[in-house]
């Protein structure tokens, strides 16, 4: 009994996730920022996964979509290396955890 109240309870919580997920996706104005001038602001940046767009003060909109997300170049800077010491500490205790595992859970 306990282990469908926990399938249940998982289901639940994986469609709200499913619905945040696809509320948020569509939405244009992930990041956004502003130019301001003295007076005036003279152009708003937005971007989202799919374009970056520029607006400027007379409401004229410029946009550039990606082509893939693979074709970004300079948002995120390169991971660094791992070091080999911790890869081999990793292998080390992850292989007899995967060889002490029962097989079929």
């Amino acid at each position: 009994m306990a282990s469908t109240a926990l399938e249940i309870i998982a289901f639940t919580v994986s469609i709200s996730g499913w619905l945040l997920v696809s509320s948020t996706v569509p939405t244009d104005y992930w990041k956004v920022s502003t130019n301001d001038g003295t007076v005036i602001t003279t152009a708003t940046f937005w971007a989202n996964l799919w374009k970056t767009c520029v607006t400027d003060s007379t409401g004229v909109s410029n946009c550039k979509d990606f082509p893939s997300m693979l074709a970004l170049d300079g948002l995120h800077p390169p991971a660094p290396a791992p070091d080999p010491p911790s890869c081999q500490a990793r292998g080390r205790t992850g292989r007899p955890l995967g060889f002490a595992t029962p097989a079929g859970t």
